[in-house]
């Protein structure tokens, strides 16, 4: 009797170590939470139209889909699909889209509960028959290619640029108030300041663009890093479990001979 339950024991310690090494990681576990996922807000669709996603909740009774055309309020949605089994990252329904007329629409997941509250998830701004169809190539006809009507286009003509204009302006008879050098040093002043002011500017966006590339690098090695760490944990995780139900085999063949050894 003895015998029998120390293996037992035995054999119920084995299986939760066994347990505790297979079972998924957390993030393994982890569910997309509820929602439409396709056809993703601001699509374009015609036809028939899949529409995928999640409906599940911790108290479930059913799900329901609708439709409908903007700009509109709550009570013109159109029920089309729904289903009383829980859906995980899959097809909750089909949307027949053909005979709608052409505009914006909002698609409406409605998850109900057995007390008849409900939870609601939307995919909007779905254009619905505005792409116009691929033309197919036609033919090229057997005729002659007819030739276009030449049109005579004007010929604009150049006006004189105010460099010109202000070249003609000098008149001895009515001099006027404010010297010309004064105004052409005042321009050059100005421009070689606003040349002056727009070097910083580009070494600005030199040193930007530098600075994104070196975060990019950074974010990039944290990557690296990261993925490498989970490889070293889950490689430990392993090794440990192995090392562990070798040591719980040999714990227990050295049990049950020290138990048989007791009992005779």
């Amino acid at each position: 009797m003895a015998r029998r339950l120390l293996t037992i024991h035995l054999t119920l310690l084995i299986l939760a170590l066994v347990s505790v090494l297979w079972l998924p990681a957390p993030s393994a576990l982890a569910q997309s939470g509820p929602g439409i996922t396709s056809p993703a807000t601001g699509s374009s669709v015609r036809g028939s139209v899949a529409v995928r996603g999640t409906a599940s909740s911790d108290s479930f009774a059913r799900y329901e889909l609708y439709f409908k055309q903007e700009p509109s309020g709550d009570e013109s949605y159109i029920w089309f699909a729904g289903n009383t089994a829980q859906v995980f990252d899959g097809e909750l329904g089909t949307w027949q889209t053909g005979d709608l007329a052409p505009g914006t629409y909002t698609l409406r997941l409605r998850i109900v509960r057995p007390d008849g509250n409900y939870g609601e998830f939307f995919a909007r701004d779905l254009r619905v028959n505005l792409e116009a169809p691929t033309p197919t190539p036609t033919e090229t006809p057997t005729g002659p290619t007819p030739t276009p009507i030449p049109i005579d286009t004007p010929t604009p003509i150049t006006q004189p640029t105010p460099v010109v204009v202000s070249v003609d302006q000098p008149d001895l008879a009515e001099p006027t108030p404010t010297p010309t050098p004064e105004l052409v040093a005042l321009n050059s002043g100005g421009d070689s300041q606003s040349a002056v002011a727009d070097e910083p500017q580009a070494v600005g966006s030199t040193e930007a663009v530098s600075e994104g590339n070196a975060i990019t690098r950074e974010l990039s090695a944290a990557v690296s890093l990261d993925r490498l760490g989970d490889r070293f944990f889950t490689g430990a995780r392993w090794a440990a479990g192995i090392f562990l139900l070798v040591f719980a085999i040999f714990a227990a063949k050295r049990l049950i001979q020290w138990a048989l050894a007791r009992a005779g």
